[in-house]
Order: structure tokens, then sequence, then C-alpha cells
């Protein structure tokens, strides 16, 4: 990323086109007025400390890790992974906690730091895996429709977001093959495009997947995580 797009370069951008909080309006605070497309592309970025958060909660859950941003009573109370598998999910939480750091530091924000999951998640390995694939779904998802709607701004803020987003999405759609492989699906890769970008014959090996859905905003992102039964609490 070029040296013009640093983070003081990013808040500035955000100062000026009203650096609107998404999901709040879903979640129960105002929305932001703020109608200029690099807004929308914040709301987005917005979004991702949001999911990023619930990422490192789930992660770290499964694992039996308590982690600031999960509730105590979801913490995995027995073994869900082999000790191979174990390794993949540290390695995606330390990926996870990665990406939520970078967008901190770019001065991006979520309303809500500490999130719990559906009774049950953590009871069992199954339970576990399938909100896991579904989180990955929505996160991957999320950061498609931040790549499309930061290269549609045109300006640099679109740029960066789009880049970003684009870089931290192929990671996620990594986790979601792994959860995939564990959980023994068949097969782990299951699509030829993540979106509808093209439309190769359907039922191939490799191609039997739903494709992503592409969120057209920031808003839609957390309700559809809202959909999964994840409850905000602070």
């Amino acid at each position: 990323m070029s040296e013009q797009l640093s983070r003081r370069g990013f808040v500035g951008r955000a100062a000026i086109a009203g650096a609107g909080i998404t999901g709040v309006g879903l979640l129960g605070f105002a929305p932001s007025a703020a109608a200029a497309t690099d807004a929308d592309v914040l709301d987005f970025g917005n979004a991702a400390v949001g999911a990023e958060r619930i990422a490192v909660a789930f992660y770290s859950n499964a694992l039996g890790v308590a982690s600031e941003f999960g509730v105590p009573a979801d913490l995995a109370k027995g073994t869900l992974l082999n000790s191979g598998h174990r390794e993949y999910f540290e390695a995606a939480r330390n990926q996870e906690a990665s990406h939520l750091a970078v967008l901190e530091s770019l001065g991006l924000t979520f309303p809500f730091t500490t999130f719990a999951f559906p009774a049950g998640t953590f009871r069992s390995a199954k339970a576990m895996l399938a909100m896991g694939e579904g989180l990955e779904q929505v996160f991957i998802g999320a950061y498609l429709g931040a790549v499309k709607t930061g290269a549609a701004a045109g300006t640099s803020l679109g740029q960066f977001v789009a880049e970003a987003a684009a870089q931290i999405m192929g990671i996620e759609c990594e986790h979601r093959v792994l959860i995939r492989d564990i959980a023994a699906e068949d097969p782990p890769n299951d699509r030829f495009y993540e979106g509808d970008v093209a439309s190769p014959p359907s039922g191939q090996p490799g191609d039997t997947g739903s494709r992503s859905t592409v969120y057209a905003t920031g808003d839609d992102a957390v309700a559809a995580l809202v959909g999964l039964g994840i409850t905000p609490i602070s």
C-alpha cells in the first residue's frame, strides 16, 4: 500500500466522510447520516471490526481459551479438536486477531466489544464447526462487499479498503475450507467462485457449494451475523 494511504490519511478521510459506525442502526443506535460513497466504504470497515472481534471470540471459545471478546459461559468445556486441528484453530485465532489489530489501528470502530453465541455452540464439535462455517461464510461475503464498494468508490480511500479487504478475505476463505475439512465435508473446497462472477456447469466436483452472498452494505453483513444467533453483550 502506498505511503499516501497511511493511517493519518485514512483517519483524515474518515473524518471528512462522516465515519458512520456500521450496525448501530440495527443494534439500537442512531445510524450515520453521511451518504457519501466514502462513508459507505467506511461502514464496511467498521463492520469488519465487529466481525473480527466475533471471530477471535469464536476461535478462542472453541479452544477453551478466554478472550476479551467472548463470555466465560461459552468456553468449550471439553476438547473439541484433536492436536492437529487445534493447531489450525490457534493459527486462525492469531490471524483474526492480527486483522482486528490492523483495522483498529486505522481508527475503525464498532459499538460492541463482547459477544455471546447461541446456547450449545461449544458443547460438541458438530455444533461448533457448523457455527464456524456459517461465520466464515458471512465474513467472506462482507469482505467481498467491501472490495466491490471500495473499488466502485473511485477514491484513494476506496482503493485502500478494497486492497485490505481482498487480502483479509483470502484468509477467511482458507478458514472456511479448513473448517469444512475438519467436519469431513466432501469436498471441503466446494466452489469455483465465491460470488456470481461466472456460471460454469453446476454439479461438477469442486463446484457443488452455494456461492457466497456479496453484501451490499456493512449493515447487511451485521444483520447476517445477528441472524446466526450472535448476541452483542457490551
